[in-house]
């Protein structure tokens, strides 16, 4: 009978441990990076950009060690829901990366009102038409088109984003300023412009379980009465460049309220991106 109590002592301790991880904040922690990897990995997988041995790469967290960004961007297949909104047949790829967890609260600082990575996201848009050699993004002039380009912005944010939280009337106003400046990413040379964003901050009152929780974690209670969704002042970044031998445009993001971040986030991800073919 002694390896019996051994084998229950040993049983017992295991489910009391996994007990406590259950209960902890870590939890939901590491079943963000495990489920996010293994759904970026699927998307990825069935992007148009995999189907012709093109890799976007685009760093995340672990390049810094800092307790800034999400250890890894995640890829979404859009393709389908985008081609939907718009009514035309589209390839596009969406990466995607947002505010570090807190160890204390199980929770993104996307959340964390007080964190200057407050409703804060970077990524990139790789897009085509399917059946038309028009250009996504720049007008017959080769001039940014800024209709087409906000459409797919409202799309994340509204549809994936906000909608995945709960939100389903999202504000979302953009004063775009165009410069015409010209950066180079992975020698390409990308047209950058800056825009002002009036949109709904992501902290809100925890009510039911959305998807999204499984990513970025549940809302952290807040002490103060804090209105769900309050509107900010938003600051936006986008980086365009057509590949005229691919037929695809890619666009590289940054959406946060944080000015300084903006930059930040510029410097340590988006000037260090790769955009490679197979040969």
């Amino acid at each position: 009978m002694t390896w019996f109590k051994r084998w229950i002592k040993i049983v017992l301790f295991i489910v009391t441990l996994v007990l406590l991880l259950i209960n902890s904040s870590i939890f939901p922690i590491l079943k963000s990076y495990a489920v996010m990897f293994v759904y970026s990995q699927m998307h990825e997988r069935e992007s148009f950009l995999y189907e012709e041995e093109i890799r976007l790469q685009l760093q995340g967290g672990l390049a810094t060690w800092k307790k800034d960004y999400f250890p890894f961007v995640i890829a979404f297949d859009a393709s389908k829901a985008f081609s939907r909104y718009i009514d035309e047949p589209i390839d596009l790829t969406i990466y995607y990366n947002f505010g570090a967890f807190d160890v204390r609260q199980g929770a993104s600082s996307l959340y964390n009102q007080n964190s200057p990575f407050y409703s804060t996201f970077y990524g990139a848009y790789a897009i085509r038409y399917k059946d038309s050699e028009e250009i996504y993004g720049l007008r017959t002039d080769q001039k940014p088109d800024i209709e087409a380009i906000t459409k797919i912005t409202d799309f994340d944010l509204k549809h994936l984003v906000y909608n995945s939280i709960g939100h389903v009337e999202p504000e979302l106003k953009y004063k775009i300023e165009n410069n015409e400046e010209v950066m180079v990413i992975d020698g390409r040379e990308f047209i950058v412009f800056d825009a002002t964003i009036q949109m709904d901050g992501m902290w809100h009152q925890y009510e039911r379980d959305y998807r999204a929780y499984i990513q970025y974690g549940k809302p952290p209670i807040q002490l103060e009465d804090k209105e769900s969704f309050e509107a900010i002042e938003g600051f936006g970044r986008i980086y365009l460049h057509y590949d005229d031998i691919e037929g695809i445009s890619y666009f590289f993001y940054i959406i946060t309220a944080d000015k300084e971040t903006l930059q930040y986030t510029e410097e340590a991800f988006i000037a260090n991106a790769k955009i490679t073919k197979k040969h």
